[in-house]
Parts: structure tokens; sequence; C-alpha cells
């Protein structure tokens, strides 16, 4: 890791730069995000196509992983967890 990237990666956070979720696609480095622009404070990439971060999923979409995920357990206490929310969301699609 280079101390010039560090630094730079330091000046951005301490001007409201942000952490990313996701690595850096090169090197797999922790990356920073101001205005548009990532860096990694490992190998210095600037890469110019950014991902977004990913949008907050849809109701349909975490019921769909809520039954995968029913589907994959045994446990009564958490499956019983799985169902209330399953309803819940049920529920709030229903009202849209």
């Amino acid at each position: 890791m280079s101390e010039g990237n560090i630094r730079r990666a330091a000046e951005m956070l301490l001007r409201g730069a942000t952490l990313l979720a996701q690595p850096c696609p090169y090197c797999s480095g922790v990356r920073v995000m101001k205005d548009g622009r990532a860096l990694c404070a490992s190998c210095g990439s600037e890469p110019e196509n950014v991902p977004s971060p990913d949008p907050e999923p849809s109701v349909e979409q975490q019921v769909l992983e809520l039954t995968r995920q029913l589907g994959s357990t045994t446990d009564p206490a958490l499956r019983q967890r799985i169902i209330g929310e399953i309803t819940r969301l049920s529920g709030e699609m229903a009202t849209r």
C-alpha cells in the first residue's frame, strides 16, 4: 500500500467521502468515493465506471429471498420469524 494512496484516500474521507462496500475491481482493496470519483487506497486506481451502490431490494425480491431461506432451514423458531416477515411484506405489497 502506497503512503500517497492512503493519504489521498484519508483526505477524501475528511472532505466527506464515503467508504465503498465494493472492493477495488483490480486489487480488491478498500475504496472511497466522493463526487462520483472512486479511489482505491491500495493500488491507487480510479475506475472510470464506478458502479452505483446496490439499490434497496424490492419487496418482491425480499419475499423471494425469505422464501429461499425458509426452504433451507429446519429451525422452528427461525422458520416462524421468516414466515412473520413474509406475512408483513405481503401486506406491504397488498397496499400498493
